[in-house]
Order: structure tokens, then sequence, then C-alpha cells
């Protein structure tokens, strides 16, 4: 299997980039397929609706420093079926970065 080259989509507000993040929503997981500092488009089996608020988590572990968690606050603007699976584009309303908690040593 070839490498897969990262891949910047272009005209849109923001520089979008390819991945295949695992990402956790509120009732189950999905793939985050590209993502911008404005929006995400991932691919999930859970039903969606157009106009739905969404909370959504990415986490990126093997950073150097340590793992960073984004949790999002997003708007659903796209449902779409695709190879088997539902396509959800979505517009990031409001994002947090932080490190997770560690806790504490006894």
């Amino acid at each position: 299997m070839w490498p897969r080259k990262r891949r910047i989509l272009t005209s849109r507000r923001e520089e979008r980039f390819e991945t295949n993040l695992k990402m956790a929503l509120e009732q189950g997981t999905g793939i985050a397929k590209n993502i911008s500092a404005s929006g995400i488009y991932f691919e999930t089996e859970l039903p969606f609706s157009v106009g739905t608020a969404l909370s959504f988590e990415l986490s990126f572990d093997d950073l150097a420093g340590g793992p960073l968690r984004l949790t999002c606050e997003a708007m659903i603007v796209r449902v779409e079926q695709q190879d088997g699976k539902i396509g959800v584009g979505a517009s990031i309303k409001d994002y947090k970065l932080q490190r997770p908690q560690t806790a504490a040593l006894a």
C-alpha cells in the first residue's frame, strides 16, 4: 500500500487538511476525514440532521510535550450517504485545546 499524501483542500475560508483521526461524539465515534480551523468533515454510522448542534473531541496523544485534547462545539451543515457510511460536514463554532488532567500520585 502506498503512503497517503497529505493534501490541502483549496477554495475554503481556512486551509483544510486530510486526516483519518478517530473522534469521540456524544453518542459514539467517527473518523475525521478533513479538518480546518472553521470546520470538519467526518464519517460515522450515526444518523445526523442538518442544523443540529454537535459536540466532539479529538485526541492528539503522540505530541512532544504530552497529549492534547481538542473539544469542539459545532453546527451540522451537510449530511450525505457515502460508501455505506454517513458523511457529515460541520461548522466549528467554539473550541478548547487543553492537556488532559493526570491523576495525582498518592
